[in-house]
């Protein structure tokens, strides 16, 4: 072999264990297979309040209250594997976001999609306002799922600014009849605080401003509002003032699991590191084999003894 093509054949290798390496870090697949995923008993369901009250910068360390809220829902995603998470948020009308589904990445998708109203939407807000679409999306899952226990997750801070005359406030009496537990998840302060006025919650540009004296606004946390809705769906109330303690919120609702089969499978990639895993050894061993015949020619080269005639 001459001395071009010997080299050349050596920097290919090396780069090729260099590529293999590389694609062995990313785990590289093909196609699909079901593999079987751990599933929980529960439906949980999140009722978000997204009126403008959730900027109000109370909760934590002058955190927006909406901030706390969402980092709990997530971390509360995390210690309950393989239940199914929907959400529906509330305003000026209450919506449903997100239907049940095991899909985390989904659900953790919609909650950071959640945006506030501005500051001139809607006519103030009530936190009964997501009853009747509550209702609804319990019972069609009640239908569709009838073995299934649904929990619900009301999130918000209870402030109640629309008057409702002639009118009879809804009530979450009849809903609790159709979960098997849940929580209320109240944020902010009845002290209140001020809220920005920006859509990103950027204090840069300035506060939501009271139309009557021009000053900024604030928004109260109520409380015995929340700790009333509590009551009527049967559930505990936790005021929320920091992030920690959601793992014992997800055992409350004393979820089981069992192996999921079928369309209660994820998809999941046909592993091929295995695979270039023997190609990347096949050219490590061949590079440490030219090392050693380099070794051993230049150890043959120094000991052997000089021709005839030679001078030393």
């Amino acid at each position: 072999m001459s001395p071009s093509r010997a080299t050349a054949l050596v920097v290919a290798r090396r780069i090729g264990i260099a590529l293999t390496f590389v694609l062995v870090l990313l785990r590289p697949g093909v196609g699909e297979a079901e593999a079987p995923t751990q599933l929980a008993d529960v439906d949980v369901l999140v009722v978000l309040d997204r009126t403008r009250s959730m900027a109000a910068l109370d909760f934590g360390d002058r955190e927006p209250r909406i901030n706390g809220a969402k980092a709990d829902l997530v971390a509360l995603a995390d210690e309950l594997p393989g239940a199914r998470f929907g959400m529906l948020t509330f305003g000026a009308d209450a919506r449903l976001v997100l239907p049940f589904s095991t899909d985390v990445t989904a659900f953790e998708s919609a909650i950071d999609t959640v945006y506030l109203e501005g500051p001139q939407d809607g006519e103030g807000s009530r936190a009964d306002r997501p009853v009747s679409e509550l209702t609804e999306v319990l019972k069609r899952a009640e239908e569709q799922r009838p073995e299934r226990r649904r929990v619900v997750v009301y999130v918000g801070d209870g402030e109640d600014t629309a008057e409702n005359p002639g009118r009879t406030d809804p009530t979450f009496e009849d809903v609790s009849d159709l979960i098997a537990g849940g929580i209320v998840l109240g944020y902010g302060t009845e002290q209140g605080a001020t809220m920005p006025s920006s859509s990103e919650l950027n204090i840069d540009e300035g506060y939501v401003l009271d139309p009557e004296t021009n000053q900024s606004a604030v928004s109260r946390a109520d409380l015995e509002n929340l700790e009333k809705i509590a009551d009527e769906l049967g559930v505990a109330f936790e005021h929320r003032t920091s992030t920690a303690g959601i793992g014992q919120i997800a055992e409350s609702f004393e979820a089981s699991y069992v192996d999921g089969e079928g369309g209660d499978t994820r998809p999941a990639k046909h592993d091929l590191t295995w695979l270039f895993g023997l190609i990347l050894l096949a050219l490590v061993l061949a590079e440490l084999r030219a090392g050693w015949r380099g070794v051993w020619a230049a150890r043959n080269t120094l000991v052997s003894p000089p021709a005839k005639g030679a001078v030393r």
